[in-house]
């Protein structure tokens, strides 16, 4: 008998694109024969129109917790029609995240209510915060990391077990990705396609979690990359990509090669992405970036204090930050630089060179993109850690003083990281 999964992305979660790590699944799965379905809950949620994008998108753990519920009472046809869909299926799949995660277990226990034999199978992010926390259920699998090789061996053992860290090396190996059977239009960003160019992170900012979800930094090749943009250029008619991984500046010689391919196969492509502060960054590659349709960056600067910056183990230098925005500037590149305020020792003095550093720049710094208080999401079991006033306080004086300056930023994305 023919295997058949279904992959489910359950609420709330981010609405504007697909949940793009699915159909990297659902394309590797289809690979190796496994009929693979994918239900976006969140999307169907979503649309009910009982809550806007602000209060979908915002941290309330009340909302998350009862989210569940308020469905299973209101709408329970939608519950019902879920499991029509999947009842044929020998394995279900949850992608989880910090916020969905209330939910997600809650439709794993009434799948396994209606369907005791049916295996299910849990991948995403928060599951590395699950295992520190000693809770991950034995009755379901579970993947730690990456999810394409332990996905397939899950399926293909048909026992419930835990693993952790199965890379693939090669990621040209890979299948192109689509996002049959969904329609793209339903999403707000219909008009731009999210991909990834890479997977892990090369550099160890001592804040971030992204460290700790994958062992090895792996590239797709400039060519690669290209021929899958080229696919989804004829596939679906769009022109825009948003490249999603964490930097899209690992090399300077994959960039540019990159964005030459981009010009010579004459794509006419618009695109952003994330990229990382490098010393001496050519202005010519800058340039060539622009000229392959890039139109908007995003940076973690996160302080305008060199110890702090040391502190975060980011491996710059507000000097080096200044010449490299100084760079993309000249080159006519939009950008956007995140802050994160209140990290351990940073003394007052710190943050008010940051303050100085953002005000004497603002000329030169477009836009600042995102502020939080500093989060340290492994302090507890719970992963409940709770920023400091000071920090909140930092945030709040950062908000006035741009007001104050005319310094343009992004208010949905404000303290959006806390509860």
């Amino acid at each position: 008998m023919k295997k058949l999964v279904y992959i489910i992305q359950t609420p709330p979660f981010w609405v504007k694109t697909p949940p793009l790590a699915l159909f990297y699944l659902k394309k590797h799965l289809e690979k190796k024969g496994i009929s693979t379905g994918i239900i976006d809950l969140n999307h169907t949620i979503f649309n009910l129109g009982l809550y806007t994008p602000p209060q979908w998108l915002g941290l309330d753990e009340t909302f998350e917790k009862n989210l569940f519920f308020i469905i299973e009472k209101k709408f329970p046809s939608i519950l019902s029609n879920l499991l029509s869909e999947i009842k044929d299926s020998q394995f279900i799949g949850f992608s989880l995240f910090k916020r969905n995660t209330p939910f997600a277990l809650l439709l794993a226990q009434k799948i396994k209510q209606q369907f005791p034999s049916k295996k299910i199978i849990f991948g995403g992010p928060q599951v590395l915060f699950l295992d520190k926390a000693n809770k991950l259920d034995p009755q379901f699998s579970w993947i730690i990391g990456e999810g394409e090789i332990p996905l397939y061996q899950a399926i293909q053992n048909n026992a419930n077990a835990i693993s952790r860290f199965q890379e693939i090396d090669t990621l040209d190996t890979l299948p192109f990705i689509d996002f049959d059977p969904i329609n793209l239009t339903d999403y707000s960003h219909s008009r731009s396609i999210a991909l990834i160019t890479s997977r892990g992170c090369t550099h160890k900012c001592a804040f971030c979690t992204e460290k700790n979800l994958y062992q090895k930094f792996r590239h797709y090749s400039p060519q690669y990359m290209i021929d899958q943009i080229t696919y989804l250029i004829k596939k679906y008619q769009t022109t825009h990509f948003i490249f999603t991984d964490s930097m899209i500046n690992y090399k300077n010689t994959w960039l540019e090669e990159f964005c030459q391919k981009i010009i010579s196969q004459r794509l006419n492509i618009q695109w952003e992405a994330q990229i990382r502060i490098k010393k001496h960054f050519p202005l010519d590659l800058a340039k060539l970036m622009k000229k392959s349709g890039c139109y908007n960056l995003f940076i973690g600067l996160e302080s305008g204090s060199d110890k702090t910056l040391k502190n975060m183990n980011k491996g710059f230098t507000t000097n080096d930050a200044l010449d490299f925005f100084t760079i993309l500037t000249n080159a006519s590149l939009h950008f956007e630089v995140s802050l994160i305020l209140g990290y351990p020792q940073e003394s007052e003095t710190d943050f008010n060179q940051t303050l100085s550093f953002i005000i004497k720049n603002k000329r030169i710094i477009p836009k600042i993109a995102q502020i939080n208080p500093f989060i340290d999401y492994f302090a507890d079991s719970n992963d409940n850690s709770t920023p400091s006033k000071e920090a909140i306080n930092r945030v709040q004086t950062m908000i006035n003083t741009l007001k104050t300056e005319k310094i343009r930023y992004t208010k949905r994305f404000i303290n959006n990281l806390i509860y």
